[in-house]
């Protein structure tokens, strides 16, 4: 008797515990454990950087892509329509949730291992932060599919089963789930706009653009903004930080690029009153790459774009910023 009561009780301490598993399994908040068609409108934010490998496998070869757009979420400033301008080719947006130079040489080096693939053009889109990250990070938000990654299948679903147990997610996914209300905390986990992407370029859908028509001045006068404006602050360069990781990160790029012939440019956007990257981190890059495949929008001389007008929130520059470094990037090829 004492053996049953004591499996009795076990299986009744594990039951919520597996009720919850299983409704993890059912509702796929991350998307990562089936397949869908539509990958541009979760209820969950997404790691961007598998959201853009499943769409890049589901439509390489009806698009035949072989240019990308790389780096972080200030990719969502450049338009491949606008790129267009410039180059020949199938473009895609390849970027990452707050991705780093290591994470994208990994999928960099994963879509040089793809049958057939070429990269005619490549834009590299960076800032201090990005350039910083000389090893792949690791957690749900930055997770890659095990093709790019190289990890196996469990370690990467054991990543999402243990981003969907953490309190902090949990509590806010369940209350949108079981109330279909958002409110203001659930930023960051819930997606409150709707379409995030565009289908088969993965340009960002820029929804801080119509508000900012609609309401002019008031558009930087949130809490938020009223706060990021208050903050004084004097034009300064970061410390440097490309180091030896880093380099090692950069070199693989270029071999990639050597390789297939890639006309590649390095975008570095302006940044809201977190200083310009280093000039010797600059150097170093244009060294590598070219000098006129580098722009700097963080250095001094390009200081007028530190207006917060030039930006729909403090982290991230508008699309019109982004249309004026890709004529500075190419047009010495118009």
């Amino acid at each position: 008797m004492k053996i049953l009561a004591f499996y009795l009780k076990t299986i009744l301490l594990a039951l919520p515990f597996a009720l919850v598993i299983a409704f993890y399994v059912w509702v796929d908040p991350f998307m990562v454990i089936r397949n869908y068609n539509d990958y541009d409108s979760p209820i969950v934010m997404q790691s961007e950087g598998t959201v853009g490998w499943k769409k890049y496998k589901m439509f390489r070869h009806i698009r035949h892509y072989d240019s990308f757009i790389m780096g972080s979420s200030c990719t969502k400033a450049f338009n491949t329509a606008d790129w267009l301008q410039y180059i020949n080719g199938s473009p895609f947006r390849f970027f990452g949730n707050a991705e780093g130079l290591a994470d994208m040489c990994l999928k960099l080096e994963a879509l040089d291992r793809q049958p057939g693939q070429k990269i005619r053009n490549l834009l590299i889109v960076g800032e201090v932060d990005f350039l910083s990250r000389g090893l792949p990070q690791k957690g749900a938000t930055y997770s890659v599919p095990p093709e790019v990654s190289g990890q196996s299948w469990i370690a990467y679903q054991t990543t999402h089963l243990q981003a969907f147990f953490a309190l902090k997610f949990l509590k806010k996914y369940l209350r949108y789930r079981f109330t279909h209300r958002y409110t203001d905390d659930m930023n960051g986990v819930i997606n409150n706009h709707g379409r995030l992407r565009t289908r088969f370029t993965n340009d960002a859908i820029p929804y801080a653009e119509p508000l900012i028509h609609k309401q002019g001045e008031r558009f930087w006068q949130t809490p938020e903004w009223l706060s990021a404006r208050a903050e004084n602050y004097v034009f300064t360069e970061r410390k440097p930080v490309i180091f030896h990781a880093q380099l090692a990160c950069l070199l693989r790029i270029k071999r990639i690029c050597d390789k297939h012939h890639t006309n590649l440019k390095i975008a570095i956007g302006p940044a809201y009153k977190t200083g310009a990257v280093n000039h010797t981190d600059i150097e170093l890059l244009k060294k590598i790459f070219g000098q006129y495949n580098v722009v700097d929008y963080s250095d001094r001389s390009h200081i007028a774009f530190t207006d917060y007008h030039y930006f729909s929130d403090p982290a991230h520059y508008r699309n019109s910023v982004g249309r004026l470094i890709l004529h500075d990037l190419y047009r010495a090829h118009i």
